[in-house]
This record gives C-alpha cells, sequence and structure tokens, in this order.
C-alpha cells in the first residue's frame, strides 16, 4: 500500500482538485492506498478540515488519515509530519496546487523498483522548481484534466522507465522509500519552508541512497500555489509576498550554512550550490538521522 500525503494551507479549490486526482488514479491503478491529509492551519473560512472529511467519506476504499496543525509549520513540518505518521513501504508527497495521474504513479514506482538504492524518485511537469532539465511544457497550456492525462500517458509511451540521477532534492512532488526514512529520518525542523528538502537530499547522498528523476513521469503543476493563495487572502500584490518569501529564504539559508558549512557566502543569491559535494566535504559535522521531536506531534489534532 501507498502513502500519498497532501498538505495544504488554505487553498481549498485547488486542494479538491490535488487529492481527487491522486484517488482516481490510484483507483485506476487499482492500487489501495493511505491518504495523510494535513491542514497546515489554514484560515477556518476556507474549511479545509470539512473539504478533507468530505473527500474522506466519499473514498471507502482508501485509509485516511486526517489532522490539523495549531500553527503554521510550513513545507519542512508538514513534509516531516507525514513521513512520521506513514507507516508504508513507499510514501509519495505531493504538493496540493498539482494534478497527478494513474501513469504519473506507475512511472514513478517502476523506476523505484528498479534498484533498493533509489531512495527518492521525482518526476518531470510543466514547472519544476529548481529543476529546468526535468522541466517538459505540453502544447497547451489551458488544459482540462483530459488533456493533462493524455499528455502524462504519451510522455509515459515515450519516455517508458528511464531516468536520470539528479544532484539536489526538490521536494514538490516524490516518491520516498521507506528504507530511507528509516535510515534518516524526517526533515530537519530548523529550516522553516526552505533548505529542509535540499538538507535531507545531501542527508540521503550521504547514507548510500540515489535521487532520481522518472522521465516518464509528467504532471501538472500550478506552481508557486501557496504563494498565490496568500496573497489573494491578504489582498496583497504577487511582488510584496514574493519579496516575504525571499526574506524566509534567506533565513532558512542561514540556518543551512550553519548546518552545513560557515564558509559559504552569508548572503544566498539563488544559484545553486554542488549540494553533495558540500555534503561529502562536511560529512562530520552533521547528524545524518534526524527523528520528529514530541513537541511537534503536541501542535496536531487529528480530525
Amino acid at each position: 500500500m501507498l502513502s500519498v500525503i497532501v498538505p495544504a494551507r488554505n487553498n481549498p479549490v485547488l486542494t479538491r482538485g490535488c487529492i481527487s486526482a491522486a484517488v482516481q488514479s490510484l483507483d485506476l491503478l487499482q492500487l489501495r492506498g493511505q491518504f495523510i491529509l494535513i491542514d497546515d492551519a489554514s484560515d477556518p473560512g476556507d474549511g479545509l478540515p470539512a473539504l478533507f472529511q468530505e473527500l474522506r467519506a466519499n473514498a471507502p476504499q482508501h485509509e485516511f488519515v486526517v489532522c490539523r496543525t495549531k500553527k503554521n509549520f510550513h513545507y519542512t513540518g508538514v513534509f516531516s509530519v507525514g513521513l512520521h505518521l506513514s507507516r508504508m513501504e513507499k510514501i509519495f508527497f505531493l504538493s496540493n496546487d498539482m494534478l497527478i495521474t494513474p501513469y504519473f504513479f506507475a512511472a514513478v514506482l517502476e523506476v523505484a523498483a528498479l534498484d533498493p538504492r533509489f531512495g527518492v524518485v521525482r518526476g518531470t511537469s510543466n514547472y519544476a522548481d529548481s529543476h529546468p532539465e526535468h522541466t517538459v511544457v505540453p502544447p497547451n497550456s489551458a488544459l482540462r484534466y483530459e488533456d493533462i492525462a493524455n499528455f502524462s500517458r504519451q510522455r509515459f509511451e515515450t519516455e517508458g522507465i528511464g531516468f536520470a540521477e539528479v544532484e539536489l532534492l526538490s521536494g514538490d512532488a516524490v516518491l520516498i522509500s521507506r528504507s530511507l526514512v528509516n535510515d534518516i529520518g524526517v526533515l530537519d525542523l530548523r529550516f522553516f519552508g526552505y533548505f529542509g528538502d535540499l538538507d535531507y537530499g545531501m542527508r540521503a547522498h550521504l547514507a548510500g541512497y540515489k535521487i532520481v528523476c522518472a522521465k516518464g513521469a509528467w504532471l501538472w503543476h500550478e506552481g508557486a500555489g501557496h504563494v498565490k493563495a496568500a496573497a489573494r487572502a491578504a489582498n496583497l500584490d504577487l511582488s510584496v509576498m514574493s519579496k516575504r518569501r525571499m526574506q524566509l529564504v534567506q533565513a532558512a539559508y542561514a540556518e543551512f550554512r550553519g548546518k552545513w558549512d560557515e564558509t559559504l557566502s552569508e548572503k544566498y543569491d539563488g544559484e545553486t550550490l554542488g549540494y553533495f559535494a558540500l555534503a561529502e566535504k562536511n560529512a562530520g559535522r552533521v547528524q545524518l538521522k534526524y527523528e520528529l521531536p514530541r513537541a511537534a506531534l503536541q501542535d496536531i489534532e487529528f480530525l
């Protein structure tokens, strides 16, 4: 059975579409899933708990774990909570601004089965954050789900179970192996939102695992969904929200620099670092395994 982690902060429309597409995809593949749905302290008016409970009631063929955080955990926190709550051999993390297909699931699962050292398997997308080399834009950008599924099928038929190794982890839609979680735990909560996935990928590399991209896996990604939703909710221009986001990025980078290498530039300029080489250089100063703190679980309510 496969765990599917879907966190959401506000944005009920995209969230409904994301989870519904995931349920439909597993049904078509005749796979039973465990859905771990996390409301990351959304505004009560957005009704995320009610939406999650409705989706659970409409899909009794699957197992659901539904919870709400009492404060904003952001990306790193909800990813870690999901990994902690899952007990399945394969764990899939999915951003709530994505529409997945059965062909995407099939591709990543088949590639993961090729080698037990494949600790993380990602796919391609029209918007692949940090991975321009894995960005695949369909011919029609205004897509219905039928078009998305058809293009995803075409990519699977063309690329099959081909894969390429990746030298950084950007965890927006990734399959994680249970053995990797057993060996290195969850994401480090010192990183609020950003750099938590990069750190996790570096630890996975040091633990002997590979991060790969399944070339035949393609899904639709709205891109920056949580930033756009937050801007609408606060009635702010996207440029203002982007500036606030970069402040969080810089704060997370300061934590990253302190953990891995204080000789790095004090200001993050957006350039991709040689993350695996950096990990190897500083392997002796970090502990590979990080468990979710018990205090974090006290800020979670199960529904």
